[in-house]
Formats: C-alpha cells, sequence, structure tokens
C-alpha cells in the first residue's frame, strides 16, 4: 500500500510540476532573464524575474522561468534593473535647436545629420515615448515616424491658439485651428469663418487629426512695453475645457505667471505645460521661503489636481548661453553631431546676442539663476502638499543650445533631485504618472503583461542613485532590443 501510494505521489508531483510551466511561442521576441523588475507605482522590486516580448508587447513577466519556444534573443540581466521606459510629456520635434528657418536653410547637411540622430538621441537617455506639444510645422512629426529606430510619439494637434493672441500674432499665420473669442476687441479677417473657430469645431478638428490633447494658450507676454496679448476669458476656457473632455482630449494649457496659475488653477485644466516662475512683484524671502500669495496659487492647484509640469530646464536652457564652458560637456557628443555642436560653438556669442541683446552675461546668469531657485522651491511645495506633478521638459524650449534632445530629460531629472524629490517621485512621474495624466496607461507605465515592450535595463537601482538614468544598458523600444552605445550620435560621426 505505502509502495502505490509512493506511486501516485510522484506521479502528482509530475503533473503539477507539469501544469505549473508556463509555455510561451512568440516571434521575432526577447527573453529577458534574472533581472530585477522595478514597479513604478509602489518602489517594489521583484528580484529575478522574467520578462518575455513578442512583437512589441509584453507576453510575460514573472519569477518563473518560461518555457519560450519560436524565434527569440536572450538577454541575461542578471544584476541589473528593469523599468518601464521613460516619458518625456512636453517637446518639440520639428525645430533643429536654437536654429532659425534661414540658418537651417543654410546648413542642410548640419540639419540632415540632426534629424537623423534625434529619435536616437532621446532613446540615449531611455525616452521610449514622446508628446509633442505644438508645432508649428506638422509635416515634420512624419519625419520623424518615419525613422527605423525611435522613440512613440503622440502630439495635440498643432495648438488651439486664441486668435491675435500667443503665437498667433500675425494673421498670416497659418495655424488652421485658432480660436476666435467674440469678446476681444478685434475683428476676424473676412478670409475666416467664425464658426470654423469655435472651441467645438476646433476640437473636433484636432480629435479627427489623431492626436490625444488639445494645448491652448494663457500668455499676456514678456515684454511689458507693449500692449498684452489676448488671453482667454473664464468662459471660453470652461467652453475649451468641455469640447475637450467630449472628444476624450486632454485639455493641457501654456502658462509660466502667477496670473496664469491662479487663473488655469480657478479653471480646473487637466495640465498646465510649465512650472510657476514669474512671480510678479513678489520676491523670495530667504526668512519665511516662498510668498504666501505663490502658496495660495499653488494650493488651489494642489486643491483641483491640475497637473503641473516644471519644466525646471526651460529657464537653465537659456541661462546656459551665457556659459561660455557649456558646450564642451562631453554628453552633448552623445546626442547631437559634431557638426552641430561646432556650429554652435562658431556662432555663440551672436546667438546670445539674439537673445540678451547688450545684457551683461553675469547680470542675465544671476537673473536666471533666480529664476530656476523658484521654479525648484515651487516642485519642492507642491511635492510636500501633495500635488500633481507631471514629468516634461519643453525639448528645446526657446532658439538656446541648452535644451539638447534626451539629455535635457537627465539634467531635469537632476535638478527635481536638487530641489528635494525623492527618486522614487522622479520614476513614477516619468512612467505610470505621465501615461495616467495622458491617458495612455493601457500601453506605458509599467512592466506588465499586455503593455507595450518600451523597457530599460539598467546598471543602478534608479530608487537609490539618480545617475541609474545615464548609466543604460539596454534601450528596448517597441520589442527592439538596442544597446545603448549603438545610439550615440559618436558612432554616426565616427
Amino acid at each position: 500500500m505505502n509502495k502505490i501510494i509512493g506511486i501516485l505521489l510522484f506521479i502528482f508531483t509530475l503533473i503539477s510540476c507539469k501544469t505549473s510551466e508556463v509555455e510561451i511561442f512568440v516571434e521575432n521576441g526577447l527573453l529577458i532573464e534574472n533581472a530585477q523588475i522595478i514597479s513604478p507605482e509602489n518602489q517594489t522590486i521583484s528580484p529575478d524575474s522574467f520578462v518575455v516580448v513578442n512583437g512589441d508587447s509584453i507576453a510575460y513577466v514573472g519569477v518563473e522561468k518560461p518555457i519560450v519556444k519560436g524565434s527569440f534573443e536572450t538577454i541575461d540581466a542578471k544584476g541589473k534593473y528593469i523599468i518601464p521606459g521613460l516619458i518625456d510629456s512636453h517637446v518639440h520635434v520639428t525645430a533643429t535647436d536654437a536654429l532659425s528657418d534661414e540658418e537651417e536653410m543654410e546648413n542642410p547637411e548640419i540639419v540632415a545629420s540632426y534629424r537623423e540622430q534625434l529619435p536616437k538621441s532621446y532613446l540615449y537617455f531611455g525616452y521610449t515615448t514622446l508628446i509633442d506639444l505644438g508645432t508649428a510645422k506638422p509635416e515634420r512629426l512624419d519625419d520623424f515616424q518615419k525613422a527605423e529606430i525611435r522613440p512613440d510619439l503622440y502630439f495635440v494637434g498643432g495648438g488651439a491658439v486664441i486668435g491675435n493672441g500667443y503665437g498667433l500674432s500675425n494673421w498670416n499665420d497659418d495655424i488652421p485651428n485658432f480660436i476666435y473669442q467674440e469678446n476681444e476687441a478685434y475683428p476676424i479677417p473676412e478670409k475666416y469663418v467664425k464658426e470654423n473657430h469655435s472651441p467645438k469645431a476646433v476640437a473636433n478638428r484636432i480629435a479627427a487629426s489623431g492626436a490625444i490633447a488639445l494645448k491652448t494658450y494663457y500668455e499676456p507676454g514678456f515684454d511689458p512695453t507693449q500692449p498684452p496679448f489676448p488671453t482667454p476669458s473664464e468662459a471660453l476656457m470652461e467652453e475649451l475645457k468641455t469640447e475637450a473632455h467630449k472628444n476624450n482630449l486632454v485639455l493641457v494649457v501654456h502658462g509660466n505667471s502667477l496670473e496664469a496659475h491662479r487663473f488655469l488653477g480657478n479653471a480646473k485644466v487637466d495640465i498646465v505645460a510649465h512650472g510657476l516662475w514669474n512671480w510678479g512683484d513678489f520676491r523670495l524671502d530667504s526668512d519665511s521661503g516662498i510668498p504666501e500669495e505663490i502658496k495660495k496659487v499653488l494650493d488651489i492647484e494642489i486643491k483641483n489636481n491640475v497637473g503641473y509640469m516644471p519644466t525646471l530646464q526651460v529657464i537653465n536652457g537659456l541661462r546656459e548661453l551665457t556659459d561660455s564652458n557649456y558646450l564642451n560637456d562631453s554628453e552633448l557628443e552623445h546626442v547631437l553631431p559634431n557638426g552641430l555642436i561646432e556650429y554652435y560653438k562658431a556662432n555663440s556669442n551672436t546667438m546670445y546676442v539674439n537673445v540678451f541683446g547688450d545684457a551683461p552675461k553675469n547680470i542675465i546668469s544671476t537673473n536666471f539663476n533666480r529664476l530656476s531657485g523658484r521654479g525648484k522651491i515651487n516642485l519642492k511645495y507642491l511635492f510636500d502638499h501633495g500635488g500633481n506633478i507631471l514629468f516634461g521638459t519643453d525639448t528645446p524650449s526657446s532658439p538656446t543650445y541648452g535644451n539638447p534632445p534626451g539629455y535635457n530629460g537627465y539634467l531635469e531629472m537632476l535638478e527635481m533631485e536638487s530641489a528635494g524629490i525623492p527618486l522614487s517621485k522622479i520614476l513614477a512621474m516619468a512612467t505610470i504618472e505621465n501615461a495616467k495624466a495622458f491617458k495612455l496607461e493601457q500601453l506605458y507605465g509599467t512592466v506588465e503583461e499586455g503593455k507595450k515592450a518600451n523597457l530599460l535595463i539598467l546598471n543602478k537601482n534608479p530608487l537609490q542613485d539618480i545617475t541609474a538614468y545615464n548609466d543604460i544598458d539596454r534601450v528596448v523600444v517597441n520589442g527592439q532590443s538596442i544597446n545603448r552605445t549603438n545610439l550615440s550620435a559618436k558612432n554616426a560621426d565616427e
């Protein structure tokens, strides 16, 4: 009897082992072994885990080694860390950093090499998903999409500019989705039909274009000597929000001043696309810290769960025009063609004058350091009080070489850490929280079965060391595994 029981137990054990095996057939897939997978949502680390990629999707994640059949590459990630690919939710991929239209036409070879490198530069620093928040040249989005190796790219449909406002101060500008605001004291040119430029018509067109968000602007301008640009009324902003949401679009609004953030916080827009660095007449008090009036505006945004993009590198990127050593940073060689770097070096003084005129560099640098400090203290206040912070860089933000693609995101992370933001929060902002904010969480943000196979294999733990984002072993984008060194601009130059 004992012998029979022993045989039955042996057979049952075999059956149990057989049924516990995971068998997966893949075509052009990956098997990543022995990885430590980090969850951005709860910062847990799953040790010695396995990830199977089938095509451009994740087919399996678990601690049990699967039986994989078919055509696949095996990657041993022992001692390494897997995180979801990073998301930069505020880029502009249609311009050559700091070059005017005329300069682009005069330097076609430099522009061509830059455009060829651009998608790789974002991937070099782990950005596998980008959201272009507005472009005056949408055809260049198609150029970006034609690259064989590239991040996933989403867009906002050209921008819903307020008629005669910021971004459309000249009616000859070809921006079809401008919004006519009845209460502004200017006539719409006869060639336009008002009904085609209502919030409803514009939102419908933007949604039909395949965009995921509608972007508009609250920007009275930067020159106090000039009349302010028209800005949206409360009624218009409410209508825009209603029409955007009817079309399943996220409402993103440009704004960086105290006036803009107060208005947009009260309007309960989904996302403000810049930090609050323009404080008007208020100053940072070294004794009492952030002014109470600034706190009140940030509190409104926190209460109404408005998404807040700090975009710290906007200020820093402009400041770099004052730094004669900036263009010697060796990291630039990985994201910019050498010809473009040399062009910047030869024309850096002219570029400075084009932006700042004859203002002394030391004064400009001091002023921008002050603005940068405001951005950081706002960010820390938002974090300490439960604000909805999102990761976006506005790359490139303005006519400066100080916002290099990909590298600018890493610099933004360094600034966030120096502002006192925990590494766990930085990881979450650049992955799952961005994905949720733009309704992309079914595809991105975590390492889970069924999601896009956009992954980073890191040599360091990003929950312990911010430099992990500059120590990437491999980038997986749409299921394709790429050694990081193969993405460097130095390869193209050699």
